[in-house]
């Protein structure tokens, strides 16, 4: 749901005629909160600066849209908070659909050595030795998927 808030808020930041300043910067700190947020790199407080921000837009815009500019966001957070704090104090997406926060792991049970994650790993994230398990360097990997594509033992998984 946080990347469902973030999709609206670009949205709507786009859509901003930009003659008010709440509806035009507003929108613009909430979106970055957001992007931050989706990204794994939210911090403690955002979900009550993003409230903040929202009371604030919707009580002094001047039109229509920067009035509900925020419901969406205003609406997950109540829905959906474990959500939120998942994505900032975990750093994981529960409904997984953040791709910065998607974990990709080999299963070294699984994982016969063979090299082929490795050559297709666009970015050099997969390292080991043929027939011993390989291991892929999260903080390297850019979730592409191309390692799982590859896999004919299914040892590449989310999660």
């Amino acid at each position: 749901m946080v990347e469902v808030a973030r999709f609206f808020m670009h949205f709507t930041q786009n859509e901003s005629c930009g003659k008010c300043v709440p509806c035009r910067e507003g929108t613009k700190r909430m979106l970055a909160i957001l992007e931050r947020i989706v990204e794994g790199k939210g911090e403690e407080g955002d979900i009550e600066l993003l409230l903040e921000l929202a009371d604030t837009i919707s009580a002094t815009a001047l039109c229509g849209l920067g009035k509900s500019a925020a419901s969406p966001v205003v609406s997950t957070i109540r829905s959906f908070r474990a959500e939120y704090e998942a994505h900032i104090r975990d750093k994981r997406c529960p409904a997984g659909s953040c791709q910065r926060l998607k974990r990709i792991r080999i299963d070294p049970t699984l994982c016969k050595g063979c090299s082929k994650c490795a050559k297709a790993c666009p970015v050099g994230a997969i390292s080991g030795q043929i027939k011993h398990p390989y291991s892929i360097d999260e903080t390297a990997c850019i979730r592409c998927g191309a390692c799982a594509a590859t896999c004919a033992f299914h040892a590449v998984m989310e999660g």
